[in-house]
């Protein structure tokens, strides 16, 4: 029988044999200590404490009253009110997908096509926007939207269209908060394009031009497949955060009217909690938006794993 000379590797395979923490795992504490007691105090704290308040009977001006259990949430699933907007908000990310993903793309790519002193003006203009603050910006638009005075029908007006009243109109004013809203998110993903366009392969380039492909081959077949991770990126941001966008605009421009057509979930729980003091209906919708979305995480979580392990499969 052979024996493993003195001195000799084991050569058994990974995996097997008892776990053996790295020396330098302990190391890493102190350095992220810091960070999660942020996280826990600005996010998991105030989550968890929202989540208590949702069982609460509250109204801001006293001690928190007693516990009611599911009354809460039982009250904000019978108004008809709260469905309403929870619909308007993924109305709201549907409308804003293609200024989120689509039109800051090509706007990018038109700019990276032709680089130069002009270009960089008008990406500057473009990105000008983002620099405003916005409430600044919705009570800017809100001078320019009055129905008696405002620029925009003084404008029309020159062609012969009748005035307007853009913000008080139900089938105007939700495509004017989506409007609005994305000059903003067109600018700012704009400038995510760019940065996304400086890292595109090279060769692939080069060897599309030495195949005498036109500019449009070129953007069809190369440049905006290499695209596709920021694209699924700012897309998956769009849906999540687009109801957080437009609420600026919708406190200042419309306050959710008319009719209740631009109101949106995160606008309902502002009202319900500042303006209505109930406190514990609003932290009952926080906590039905948070567990959505955590859903909704998990969900893609899975399918992008089942998608993995099915394309390894089929290699």
């Amino acid at each position: 029988m052979l024996s493993p000379a003195p001195g000799a590797v084991s050569a058994a395979p990974r995996g097997r044999g008892p776990h053996r923490p790295s020396p330098r795992a302990g190391r890493a504490w102190p350095y992220l200590t810091p960070l999660l007691v942020l996280l826990f105090a600005w996010v998991y704290g105030p989550a968890l404490f929202t989540g208590v308040l949702s069982f609460l009977e509250w109204n801001l001006t006293g001690a928190p009253g007693g516990f009611v259990g599911l009354e809460n949430y039982a009250r904000l699933l019978r108004e008809p009110e709260f469905g309403r907007a929870a619909g308007q908000t993924m109305l709201y990310a549907v409308a804003l997908l293609p200024f989120s993903t689509i039109v800051p793309m090509f706007l990018a790519i038109m700019l990276w096509q032709r680089p130069g002193r002009a270009s960089t003006v008008y990406r500057s203009l473009l990105f000008l926007p983002v620099m405003v603050a916005p409430v600044a910006v919705a009570v800017s638009w809100r001078f320019l939207l009055n129905p008696l005075q405002g620029l925009v029908n003084e404008v029309i007006g020159v062609v012969g269209l009748p005035p307007m009243n853009w913000l008080g109109n139900p089938a105007s004013a939700l495509i004017v908060i989506v409007l609005v809203t994305a000059a903003k998110v067109t600018a700012f993903n704009m400038l995510l394009y760019s940065a996304a366009l400086s890292t595109l392969d090279r060769r692939t380039l080069q060897a599309a031009r030495l195949e005498s492909a036109s500019a449009w081959e070129t953007t069809r077949f190369i440049v905006i497949p290499q695209l596709h991770k920021t694209t699924i990126l700012l897309g998956l941001l769009s849906i999540v955060l687009a109801g957080q966008w437009v609420f600026t605009n919708v406190s200042v421009l419309t306050q959710g009217g008319p009719d209740g057509v631009t109101d949106n979930v995160y606008y309902r729980i502002y009202t319900l909690g500042f303006e209505f003091f109930e406190t514990g209906m609003a932290s009952a919708a926080a906590a039905i938006v948070l567990l959505f979305f955590a859903l909704a995480s998990l969900g893609w979580v899975l399918l992008t794993r089942s998608n993995l392990r099915r394309s390894s499969a089929n290699r």
